[in-house]
């Protein structure tokens, strides 16, 4: 049966596993874009201003103190936002302020970084993928994660491995092109504007792919960015 992990066990690998598992918290409906049904969202200014400076199109381009306009037209402050990992990329999934793992994603891959206590070695990780779960740990101990998966995954081309100290888990989509909200069970749903900023990176991957020779990185759209899996008759696959 799936179960939230205790996300200490990794600190405290000879505790025991007699602690009552942890309730799932209620799925929330979310629409075709990720956002919760219901949701109410603050209109802009039409001078595009808020408290302590403009609105902007990009994080980058706010800063850590600025403010970001969603898909919906709400404004968003850049400290509300799904905060970003440690190379391009990634985000991070925080619980009660721990960094608990970093995650990207691309057309086809999902992939989940996590930092295992010093003097870990390959050998020592239990790691156990299903098309809809995923268990990792030590050998011997009660699991890290043990979770649902953000979306189904094909097993057999999943995988993990270590570099440099870090446990990769690299999952394979089962639906290329679709847009995870989250990595794994539910919890650490990406915000709408953090959304629509993979969904942009998921299309020029895309447009890459599907012509080779063109460079697409500049590339802006205006309003909502589109589906990546339906966009223009769906995805391709190779």
């Amino acid at each position: 049966m799936s179960r939230l992990a205790d996300y200490s066990k990794f600190d405290n690998l000879d505790d025991s596993d007699d602690d009552a598992p942890a309730p799932a918290p209620p799925q929330q409906k979310l629409d075709p874009q990720g956002i919760p049904e219901g949701a109410q969202y603050t209109k802009p200014t039409m001078t595009n201003e808020v408290k302590g400076g403009n609105v902007a199109r990009t994080r980058e381009a706010a800063g850590p103190d600025g403010h970001v306009m969603d898909a919906k037209g709400g404004v968003r402050s850049v400290g509300s936002l799904t905060p970003k990992g440690s190379e391009v990329g990634r985000y991070q999934f925080k619980h009660e302020g721990r960094l608990i793992y970093e995650w990207d994603q691309s057309l086809e891959d999902v992939n989940i970084y996590v930092k295992p206590p010093p003097g870990v070695t390959p050998d020592m990780i239990d790691c156990k993928l299903t098309p809809s779960h995923l268990r990792l740990g030590l050998r011997g101990n009660p699991p890290f994660l043990d979770e649902p998966t953000g979306g189904p995954i094909v097993a057999k081309e999943s995988h993990f491995y270590m570099v440099d100290g870090e446990i990769t888990v690299a999952m394979s989509k089962m639906r290329k092109g679709e847009t995870w909200g989250t990595a794994l069970g539910g919890r650490g749903q990406v915000d709408p504007f953090t959304r629509q900023e993979i969904q942009r990176e998921l299309m020029i991957e895309r447009f890459q792919e599907e012509h080779p020779g063109f460079d697409f990185r500049s590339a802006e759209f205006n309003g909502q960015v589109p589906d990546p899996r339906a966009f223009m008759g769906g995805v391709k696959y190779t």
